[in-house]
């Protein structure tokens, strides 16, 4: 990064962008990263009935129904932010009062419901603060690092700037990892760390016995966070470990497959000992996820606390529904599927990658349709498939790379709008496109600001299009700056690794 500064201009465009769509998403999550950043507990008594996934144990108080990663990494911008948000109190202390009830111009009433609650409890202000400081501060910089990640990888696999800078922005705004960001969320961390796994050990030139440890112990740590922050990372871990043993047997037979898993799971042992530690302090158990103590409703009641046999309605709607597959919110993930057939540019993926990563695709999306609880994903849109992403991605490349430019825009185009438009409308594909068109563009925090007008921002009652178009224009003129400023020389003639 410090070397020619594109790395440096990639985070502060990604982190820019990503942080004009944040949103005000309370979500379970939110709840324990202010717990923990408040008051160094696992306990959101506080919060109970503001949220269907807080639930209490009797003689142990409230907690989450879900992994506590996300909120642990969330807790320390919260906690960071915390002088600002009591300054902030202590000159306007009306803020954190209770509040009369008001109206939410939304159609779905449960959103009125929620904001009156908080409302109610003199906490949504604080929950809204809260949102906005673990978005600016973990979601949007962790999402613009994965992007200078995939940069610094690609350029040294492609040994081309222009192609990896595409690449790398191609992934940072046409993918669901953008429309992910927007709030705290395990899936997301969960795509980040699988990145970042793939990375360490795909890394050109790192080939010494010893380097490869390192490297395998790290991708294990990574996905040991993984799963700390969601149980969809376990049968990606599977596969990863695998990789390790397979590497191993290849490079020296049984001893070296024994070092590299070895390696592997050493790596992943710190993170998966603190979720059996948060569930036995949580829970007086280490051994039940969280689903196993909440209350019993209509999807927790299938199989194993919701955990089934492959549903074939969720097979296919993990992929292709509007409102929550991933193919309907990424189609141009779709064309990775033809990189087996693709011609291979030097450097871009080897045999033993591209199976690992389809190997991956396919083992998460076997869990998550597993999963009877993916059935909600309508609420929220693609959610369980992320952590797909960054496999499907690397796949992705030599095939983009293979095709005339007119096939790649074709390919791209459409993508880059549905990406836009989620992110922007925080809907399911077809009405966030039909609203783009019909209401022209706009930022998430302002479309809540305006549905909530009545009492927190009259002024912004009326809509239009101006305010938003004036935010781009901003953020637009900011990025250009960015790349003006020092414009680096882009190489296209660097010699691509090879294996």
């Amino acid at each position: 990064m410090r070397r020619d500064g594109i790395g440096a201009r990639v985070f502060l465009t990604v982190w820019l962008v990503y942080a004009v769509h944040l949103t005000t998403n309370v979500v379970r999550e939110t709840y324990l990263a202010v717990a923990l950043g408040e008051r160094l507990t696992l306990r959101v008594d506080p919060y109970l009935g503001l949220h269907p996934d807080l639930f209490p144990i009797e003689g142990r108080g409230a907690y989450i129904d879900s992994n506590p990663g996300a909120s642990i990494v969330g807790a320390i911008p919260y906690a960071l932010a915390r002088p600002l948000i009591a300054g902030l109190f202590a000159l306007r202390p009306e803020l954190a009062r209770p509040k009369p009830p008001t109206t939410y111009d939304d159609p779905r009433p449960n959103r009125t419901r929620f904001m009156n609650e908080m409302r109610a409890r003199g906490l949504d202000v604080k929950l809204a603060l809260a949102a906005f400081a673990t978005q600016l501060g973990l979601m949007a910089p962790l999402g613009a690092l994965a992007a200078v990640a995939m940069f610094l990888f690609l350029r040294m696999r492609l040994g081309d700037d222009r192609r990896a800078l595409g690449f790398a922005l191609l992934y940072a705004f046409a993918t669901p990892v953008f429309f992910r960001s927007a709030f705290l969320n395990q899936n997301a961390l969960l795509a980040h760390a699988v990145l970042f796994a793939w990375v360490a050990v795909g890394w050109p030139g790192a080939t010494a016995p010893e380097e490869r440890d390192r490297r395998w112990l790290g991708a294990g740590a990574l996905l040991g966070f993984g799963l700390l922050c969601d149980y969809s990372a376990a049968p990606l871990a599977l596969v990863f470990g695998s990789w390790a043993l397979w590497e191993g047997w290849a490079s020296g037979g049984l001893p070296m497959a024994v070092r590299r898993g070895g390696a592997c799971v050493l790596g992943a042992l710190g993170p998966v000992l603190l979720l059996l530690g948060y569930q036995w302090a949580a829970f007086g158990s280490p051994w039940f996820p969280a689903q196993h103590y909440m209350p019993a409703t209509a999807l927790s009641v299938r199989g194993w606390n919701g955990f089934t046999v492959p549903s074939p309605e969720l097979l296919w709607q993990n992929l292709f529904d509007v409102r929550f597959g991933l193919f309907a919110f990424c189609p141009l993930l779709l064309a990775a599927l033809a990189a087996p057939f693709a011609r291979r540019p030097p450097g871009t993926l080897p045999r033993h990658e591209l199976a690992f990563a389809f190997l991956g695709v396919a083992a998460l999306w076997i869990f998550c349709s597993a999963i009877q609880f993916a059935h909600l994903q309508f609420n929220t849109g693609v959610r369980y498939m992320v952590p797909a992403v960054p496999l499907l991605f690397v796949v992705l490349v030599p095939v983009l790379l293979a095709l005339p430019r007119w096939a790649v825009v074709v390919l791209v185009a459409p993508t880059l709008l549905i990406s836009w438009a989620v992110s922007m409308m925080r809907e399911d594909v077809a009405t966030s496109i039909r609203l783009l068109v019909t209401e022209g563009p706009t930022v998430p925090l302002l479309t809540v600001l305006r549905k909530t007008a009545a009492a927190y921002a009259p002024s912004l009652a009326e809509g239009g299009v101006l305010l938003p178009l004036a935010v781009y224009a901003g953020v637009g003129l900011l990025v250009w700056l960015i790349w003006r400023s020092h414009l680096p020389s882009l190489a296209t003639d660097r010699r691509p690794q090879r294996y």
